[in-house]
């Protein structure tokens, strides 16, 4: 009987001490208002080119050069529609957002249709040797993926962060081919998508927000106290996701200057701060240590990679497979999977 009233009164002091917390966390430290919605909002272009939307996006494998030629020019208002919000500021609208999250949810899959659609562009700028347009279709979906998640959620960001990927991926494949005039307007692009993009303190301070806006409609401070490390695990990993595809462009970018550098100069430079400020504007840093990236001239050749997820050098060792969501102990290079 002891044991238990015990049990009981540890119990009720535990609901107290979360309360409290609870009551902390609602009156202090609360973030500033988001600024005004832009107007016009690019994040409205978006949502109207998703439901002006038709056919398979996701079918580009079994579609032929007639078949992507239909699909590409059946969606051309969607594609207007999408480039014109590229050309606009954008921002999520939280508030609607926070009201309404399954039509947020409902928003996202259609958002990342878009990016499907501008690769399928792409893939049909490369049947038709247009390697220069398929490389700014890619880039368009980069540029897509970073301003749909502006003023958004973790959520919204790791949307966007897929989106990036959509259109990374084939990009990085053109490398080989770009002509070093092609290559130099890729490199302006990508380095304009890095100097404005969407900062993970930025999220975090929007998710802070959308979390304070969930306890205030209630508070259960058990579910609170046991959610709240699963969640704060959760979120370091979408922030290694956030920095892995942050990675990949930057690479990208220097990889690309190497080559223009090596077919002008017909050698390799000793060191990447060579390539600036004729084929970049900066040297990359690494977002998993802050150091510039890894560079080591092999003769006509190169190493170039970050640490990656582990923060650890591992010499130029490729990465693999993650395994049960584990940080994979290599090195990641422009062109490693994403």
């Amino acid at each position: 009987m002891a044991r238990r009233i015990r049990i009981m009164l540890l119990a009720l002091v535990v609901i107290v001490v979360l309360a409290n917390v609870w009551l902390i966390v609602l009156s202090t430290g609360r973030p500033p208002a988001p600024p005004p919605l832009p107007n016009p909002n690019g994040y409205d272009d978006f949502l109207k080119a998703a439901t002006l939307l038709t056919g398979d996006v996701y079918q580009l494998s079994t579609l032929n050069h007639d078949g992507l030629r239909a699909l590409v020019a059946t969606n051309a208002e969607t594609l207007r529609l999408l480039k014109l919000g590229l050309t606009r500021k954008c921002s999520v609208p939280t508030d609607s957002a926070m009201a309404n999250v399954p039509g947020m949810m409902s928003d996202l899959a259609h958002l990342k249709s878009l990016a499907r659609l501008l690769t399928d562009e792409g893939q049909l700028a490369e049947m038709e040797n247009r390697y220069a347009d398929a490389a700014h279709s890619y880039l368009d979906a980069i540029r897509f993926g970073n301003e749909m998640s502006r003023g958004g959620f973790i959520i919204n960001r790791l949307v966007g962060v897929a989106c990036e990927a959509i259109g990374g991926s084939p990009l990085a494949k053109l490398v080989p081919i770009l002509k070093p005039d092609e290559a130099r307007s890729v490199i302006t692009a990508l380095e304009k998508v890095d100097s404005a993009r969407v900062t993970w303190e930025e999220v975090r301070r929007n998710e802070d927000r959308f979390s304070r806006y969930q306890l205030r409609k209630g508070f259960n401070p058990i579910a609170w106290a046991t959610t709240r490390w699963s969640r704060w695990r959760s979120m370091q990993k979408d922030q290694t996701k956030h920095r892995i595809i942050m990675a990949h462009e930057r690479l990208l970018t220097a990889e690309l200057a190497l080559r223009c550098y090596q077919s002008e100069q017909g050698r390799a430079p000793t060191g990447l701060e060579q390539l600036v400020p004729q084929y970049l504007q900066r040297v990359p840093s690494d977002p998993f240590n802050g150091r510039p990236m890894i560079y080591r001239p092999q003769g006509t050749n190169w190493l170039l990679y970050s640490v990656g997820p582990d923060g650890v050098d591992d010499g130029g060792q490729r990465v693999g497979g993650s395994v049960s969501g584990a940080v994979p102990r290599s090195d990641l290079f422009y062109d490693s999977p994403y």
